[in-house]
């Protein structure tokens, strides 16, 4: 394995390697190479991961809690700072965010209904109003963190929620000075039906995104790449609904697809509890579920077919 060196590419993918490396896939103009990148280190801008998204399938906020703990600015500069005196750091922060990226000091602004509040979503099935979603102390943290001496870039590695977004310049100070050439979202489906059982924003924020995204790289002449997760047998997905969006996204938007997945029941989670019940439980509805491996691997096989 080779040391990195510099040479332009896209970094397809980024795992910890040993302590202060990152093992890296770089999509170069002579192909795929694998490459050790020292001195690439990760801050946490959250004490904890907590997440007030309360999406259907994860645990999270189950187990964690939805109330986020955010580290002040000096306690993350002074950890940069450290970071920099490292004999091996090369300038390079991996990661400056946390899942989700975006959530730096934001919660409720009346914290005492925050205790009464029993949605279990502060983002579906709309933005709750007394949330604070401003991103201005991230984006003040973010220029903090690019104006230490001897960081070179500082990334963000983890997820962004397109459905925080408050109309600042967020999107587009990620991508020119945040991005390693790809940059994560998960809309996780396409159809209405499916998305208001994952409890995520329709589909359309998604499209609004990959549009803004695509003109702010093409403006700054940037190769970046946008890279969506997408969920198959979730309850309440069809092979009608996968059909559907392998023709919005395969086909109209021209993605091709790596970060997929087939539902995985896990505990505390209201898509576990339609997985073995087959219903809705605020509802009583019945909710299709595939369960059997061949009905799975159908709904699967259409992430991957072939672009109309």
């Amino acid at each position: 394995m080779k040391e990195l060196t510099k040479k332009k590419g896209i970094i397809l993918t980024s795992k910890d390697y040993k302590e202060n490396a990152r093992l890296l896939t770089i999509l170069t103009e002579d192909g795929l190479e694998n490459a050790i990148l020292r001195g690439a280190n990760k801050i946490n801008s959250k004490n904890k991961k907590f997440c007030f998204g309360g999406c259907s399938f994860c645990t999270i906020s189950a187990h964690q809690g939805k109330f986020i703990t955010s580290r002040s600015e000096k306690s993350i500069l002074r950890e940069v700072e450290r970071v920099t005196r490292m004999p091996d750091f090369r300038g390079y922060l991996s990661d400056i965010g946390a899942p989700s990226a975006n959530m730096y000091r934001m919660g409720g602004r009346d914290r005492e209904l925050c205790s009464k509040c029993r949605r279990p979503s502060c983002l579906h099935p709309k933005m709750c109003p007394n949330l604070d979603n401003d991103h201005r102390p991230l984006l003040d943290l973010y220029a903090k963190v690019r104006a230490v001496k001897g960081v070179k870039k500082a990334f963000i590695g983890s997820g962004i929620r397109y459905d925080l977004f408050d109309g600042s310049d967020y999107l587009d100070t990620v991508i020119r000075h945040h991005t390693s050439g790809r940059l994560k979202v998960a809309p996780e489906h396409t159809e209405d039906t499916v998305l208001k059982l994952m409890r995520k924003p329709p589909f359309a924020m998604f499209e609004r995104l990959n549009a803004d995204f695509n003109r702010i790289c093409r403006r700054e002449g940037l190769p970046y790449q946008l890279i969506p997760y997408f969920i198959s047998s979730h309850p309440g997905c069809t092979e009608r609904d996968m059909r559907s969006l392998a023709d919005k996204v395969l086909g109209k938007l021209h993605f091709d697809l790596e970060q997929v997945q087939d539902l995985t029941p896990t505990p505390m989670t209201f898509s576990s509890v339609m997985f073995y019940t087959g219903e809705n439980p605020y509802t009583g509805e019945k909710v299709y579920v595939a369960r059997s491996q061949e009905e799975k691997r159908r709904q699967k096989s259409y992430f991957f077919r072939r672009k109309r």
